[in-house]
């Protein structure tokens, strides 16, 4: 539309508009450590949502395998905290596989239906139960469109 050939011709953006048609696209990569925040038995900040959003996707990708004996990962909303994914053994998630359920697969996957089209304005949480996971690592993907002016996933 429009606003791509203002920017294909590097033109000003009017400020304080919002471009719901838009995706946008944030990255995180938590890497964990057995830290409060990071592994330590509890809440896992992932990105923080300002105003309200409508999430398209979350994409999680293991990077590094993840240890804790006993630990388990979910993936979801403050006060909602499995909404994405329930409590996954947390060495069942492995290095190079998407994590996209609570019994991860091989890849290539099709997107399942809970990890896609979300309205909120909570943040995107992961909560670590049983015990702590002390390393590994997953990037975190998130398409998202702003609904309010101050929509924001950072």
């Amino acid at each position: 539309g429009g606003a791509a050939r203002q920017r294909e011709r590097g033109e000003p953006m009017i400020a304080g508009t919002v471009n719901e048609d838009e995706v946008r696209r944030s990255i995180k990569t938590v890497t964990f450590d057995g830290t409060a925040g990071k592994g330590l038995v509890g809440n896992v900040p992932i990105f923080t949502v300002t105003g309200e959003v409508f999430i398209e996707k979350v994409v999680p990708f293991c990077t590094v395998d993840l240890v804790g004996a006993t630990a388990t990962l979910a993936l979801g909303f403050t006060g909602a905290t499995t909404a994405l994914i329930a409590a996954t053994i947390a060495t069942d998630i492995d290095a190079n596989e998407f994590w996209t359920a609570a019994v991860p697969g091989a890849i290539p996957i099709q997107e399942p239906a809970l990890l896609k089209e979300w309205n909120t304005s909570d943040n995107i949480v992961g909560t670590v139960a049983v015990g702590d996971i002390t390393a590994g690592a997953v990037r975190f993907t998130v398409y998202w469109r702003p609904v309010s002016a101050d929509g924001l996933v950072a």
